[in-house]
């Protein structure tokens, strides 16, 4: 087995690979975090088909495992978070593992976050939400600055399958099941899960579909970082870092699901898409503002890259093009994404970044328009006004500030 601080500075948390995941996960209770009972959350397709989940308990044994949910609704609900929360507080259990990828890493966050909020009051948990939110934003202005909210108690371990990297990151999303609106939050202590275990034979069970657009999710971190609002050269390290072995891996796995080795890259990437922000509080920008709003219009969360990324950058190109200039050669550079590009008769000498983000999109097997997604555009109103509530909008590098803007960059996504 081996471990990797993802902080260099801290002992946690760590990625763990080399071990059956079961195993892993099994020592990582016993030795690394030192807890009795686990509560497995594990996700829907995993649990229907997969004998995953029977491998896990099997190897902790029953008098390890305190309770199990299967699957989470996507965009995690506040209902259905905060049902999940009150059998993990009667099952006893002292800390939450997740198996599997998306809605079930934000919900356990939130889970573990809620141990001071009326867990059957679901309007008392919004404010909780945004009020944990906008502590995140006064600390950004006031590092000395102390919350009042009590930060989570119970640790998480995940076991990944998807590359969108959530695990990565102490903040997580929730969905207003009223409003539809997404909102973010964040653990006061500012830490996320202790544990992500990869086990790249394991990630051979997730659809591609959902495999390719976590890993494209990845890539959008690393890019909005890269042409950032605030960047630093130390993020910009490591999101080039992270493209580097995020888009090759991913154009290698398209054309051999079976190179565990890619697969084992594109997880290694998908660590380094978060590091900008997690160490160097480098924010991301539009494609991530506008993109948590687009999921209750029924575009998968991964998705929402897919169709925002490559516009989004052409919108910013007014005040970052010489970034995006330099980042396309570094992409140009690579074999593996020459090869592609030119299969698509993209020219080197007259194709932006916004260009070359749309061939590796499409080259994967994805819609590039929300019209495809059956997102109506009486909707794109509704849309671009939530927008402008999402702290990454107003992180982007144009800060999005006017409907107008956000109106611009999904007009350009519609068809």
């Amino acid at each position: 087995m081996i471990t990797e601080r993802t902080n260099p500075a801290t002992p946690l948390p760590l990625a763990s690979y080399n071990l059956p995941f079961q195993k892993a996960c099994l020592h990582h209770l016993n030795k690394t975090l030192n807890v009795r009972k686990a509560y497995i959350i594990v996700s829907g397709s995993l649990s229907r088909n997969t004998n995953y989940l029977d491998v896990l308990v099997g190897e902790l044994g029953n008098e390890k495992v305190a309770g199990v949910w299967k699957g989470m609704t996507p965009h995690t609900l506040y209902s259905e978070l905060l049902e999940i929360a009150k059998d993990v507080m009667r099952s006893g259990a002292d800390c939450i593992v997740t198996l599997g990828g998306g809605s079930i890493i934000d919900g356990a966050k939130g889970m573990a976050l809620a141990n001071d909020v009326d867990l059957n009051n679901i309007e008392a948990f919004d404010i909780f939400l945004q009020k944990s939110l906008a502590f995140r934003k006064a600390r950004g202005q006031t590092p000395t600055l102390e919350s009042d909210q009590k930060p989570s108690q119970i640790p998480i371990i995940c076991i990944t399958t998807t590359l969108s990297a959530g695990e990565y990151n102490p903040t997580g999303g929730a969905t207003n099941d009223t409003t539809k609106h997404k909102q973010l939050f964040v653990d006061p202590a500012f830490t996320g899960p202790k544990i992500i275990i990869w086990d790249p034979s394991l990630t051979l069970t997730v659809p591609e579909k959902v495999w390719l657009s976590t890993g494209l999710r990845a890539v959008d971190h690393c890019v909005e970082s890269i042409c950032s609002l605030r960047p630093t050269e130390k993020g910009s390290e490591y999101a080039k870092k992270g493209l580097e072995l995020l888009i090759p891996a991913l154009l290698q796995t398209k054309a051999n699901p079976e190179n565990l080795e890619a697969r084992l890259n594109a997880q290694k990437g998908g660590a380094y898409s978060m590091k900008p922000f997690l160490l160097e509080n480098v924010p991301v920008g539009g494609s991530h503002g506008i993109g948590h709003q687009l999921g209750p219009y029924g575009v998968p969360h991964a998705e929402t890259t897919c169709i925002l990324m490559p516009a989004v950058q052409k919108f910013n190109a007014k005040v970052n093009a010489s970034t995006q200039e330099s980042l396309g050669e570094m992409l140009w550079n690579n074999p593996v994404v020459e090869s592609v590009l030119k299969k698509h008769h993209l020219r080197r000498e007259t194709s932006d970044l916004g260009d070359i983000l749309d061939i590796v999109i499409r080259e994967l097997g994805f819609a590039r328009t929300l019209a495809e997604h059956g997102v109506k555009r009486e909707d794109l109103d509704k849309i671009a006004v939530s927008s402008l509530g999402d702290i990454c909008s107003t992180t982007n590098a144009i800060p999005l500030t006017e409907k107008e803007q956000v109106m611009e960059i999904l007009e350009a996504c519609y068809s």
